[in-house]
């Protein structure tokens, strides 16, 4: 029958303890024993969604490549969460040494862990399609097979071979999505990583050494300094392993599998990164070093976009170069300059823009800008004033720094002028003189945009420095 929230089964016994014909008349039925049946309907219409699984991520297909303690918990929450299709890859077999820490039991072991994780999805999934592999991750550096799936997650812990796909991504311009991710050991937390391509931020922003800006051989996310041996060996080199619970790889494959279900819901359309911080009493007791980015995290299962300014993959190509005659350098990307040039006061009805500058000093008096505030409606603007309600500024300057782990911060200010060469006017230059008095410790730059054209400017000892344009 129909009821307001849908369809509800029922079911009716009847009983006699003589023989007789059903009874078709309400005379007949009287005699009869009448006892009410639970009635449940398996469908996947109905048990989907009663269950907390998605009916929209039926017709979606996911290649998960490594099913160790990690990934097979991914595997089950993929599942779980009403993902059509997953096929999963591992070239290993299922042993008892990782029996505390994985989702499969004892009576696997020796099967491959592709195959084992696989039956178990489909023994408690019945409308999920699965398939295993006995492959490796380099194994499909071939675009015609990524192509075919809509998420591929990497869960193996093999930080250069997961750099080695990630070149063959970029290089083939394959544009598959990619999460990778990885936990560090003793409980001291994990990571997770959502490559977009298309969009800023790829796994490569993972691997920016933060002091140098080159690649490094480990990512900047982690917890644990690198070069360090972080392994136990209870048995001979054979039986050598990163000591860590299954509170760790389940608390990872969660955080993986929450941007994976977020991108395949359309939820999450940039690339992000997240990590979760847990105790460093166990890395202290064995005498590890922990990285300054552990001291400072306070962003637990938060999501941040992963794109970092000095990755040479998603930095900006083009730029505009601007110097001074002190030899003070600002570096304003071409696609910054292009929106900075929409605030143009072209038009006589058009009010001052302005708002603050977000860079990193790339050397002493170096300034590459990343992005800047724009105008709020709090702001008091006219055509030939404005004033800042800084509150909301300031706290895009503090996200930005922390999200940045403390890279990012404020190097300036913009604003427009309605005059097609714009020239600094005397409450500019005592504005500027004030900032420059609150930052004495670093060189800052400010923008004038112009009707038709730019100016930056800079201090030295209290004294407004124009720059120049550096001809390529």
């Amino acid at each position: 029958m129909a009821t307001p929230s849908g369809k509800t089964w029922v079911g009716v016994k009847l009983s006699l303890d003589k023989k007789r014909a059903f009874p078709l008349t309400f005379e007949k039925i009287r005699s009869w024993k009448i006892e009410p049946i639970f009635v449940e309907v398996f469908n996947k219409e109905l048990m989907l969604p009663r269950s907390g699984a998605n009916p929209s991520l039926e017709n979606k297909k996911v290649l998960l490549i490594g099913c160790g303690s990690v990934g097979s918990e991914i595997a089950h929450k993929l599942g779980s969460a009403g993902i059509g299709r997953i096929d999963i890859v591992d070239p290993d077999k299922f042993s008892t040494s990782n029996l505390y820490r994985h989702t499969l039991n004892g009576n696997m072991t020796d099967w491959p862990k592709a195959l084992a994780v696989a039956f178990q999805l489909q023994e408690k999934f019945p409308w999920l399609k699965v398939n295993s592999y006995y492959n490796s991750l380099l194994d499909y550096r071939k675009s015609d097979i990524l192509s075919a799936y809509d998420l591929v997650v990497i869960a193996i812990g093999a930080p250069t071979h997961e750099r080695l796909f990630h070149d063959y991504l970029v290089k083939s311009g394959v544009k598959v999505p990619v999460i990778y991710n990885w936990l560090e050991g003793y409980g001291i937390g994990g990571h997770a990583v959502l490559d977009i391509p298309g969009q800023p931020g790829c796994l490569r922003c993972a691997y920016v050494e933060p002091n140098t800006g080159i690649r490094g051989l480990a990512s900047n996310l982690n917890f644990i300094e690198p070069n360090q041996n972080v392994v136990k060996n209870y048995a001979g080199c054979g039986e050598m392993f990163i000591p860590y619970g299954a509170i760790s790889s389940t608390q990872t494959a969660l955080i993986a599998v929450d941007l994976a279900v977020g991108y395949l819901e359309g939820k999450l359309t940039e690339s992000t990164k997240v990590s979760w911080k847990g105790d460093s009493l166990d890395a202290k007791h064995e005498g590890l070093n922990l990285t300054p980015r552990y001291q400072i995290f306070t962003s637990s299962l938060k999501k941040h976009p992963l794109r970092h300014p000095l990755c040479d993959v998603c930095q900006p190509k083009e730029f505009i170069t601007y110097q001074s005659k002190c030899g003070k350098r600002l570096y304003l990307p071409q696609t910054l300059n292009q929106k900075l040039c929409t605030y143009r006061q072209q038009e006589p009805e058009s009010v001052e823009s302005a708002g603050l500058l977000i860079g990193y000093y790339n050397q002493k008096d170096e300034v590459l800008i990343d992005t800047f505030t724009t105008p709020k409606a709090s702001d008091h603007r006219t055509r030939t004033t404005f004033k800042l309600e800084s509150h909301s500024h300031q706290a895009e300057i503090e996200k930005a720094y922390t999200i940045s782990d403390q890279l990012l911060g404020y190097v300036g200010t913009w604003h427009t002028h309605p005059e097609n060469i714009p020239h600094p006017s005397n409450p500019d230059k005592t504005d500027w003189r004030t900032h420059e008095e609150d930052n004495h410790d670093r060189p800052l730059f400010f923008i004038v945009v112009g009707i038709k054209t730019t100016s930056v400017y800079t201090l030295e000892k209290g004294n407004v420095i124009e720059l120049s344009i550096v001809p390529k």
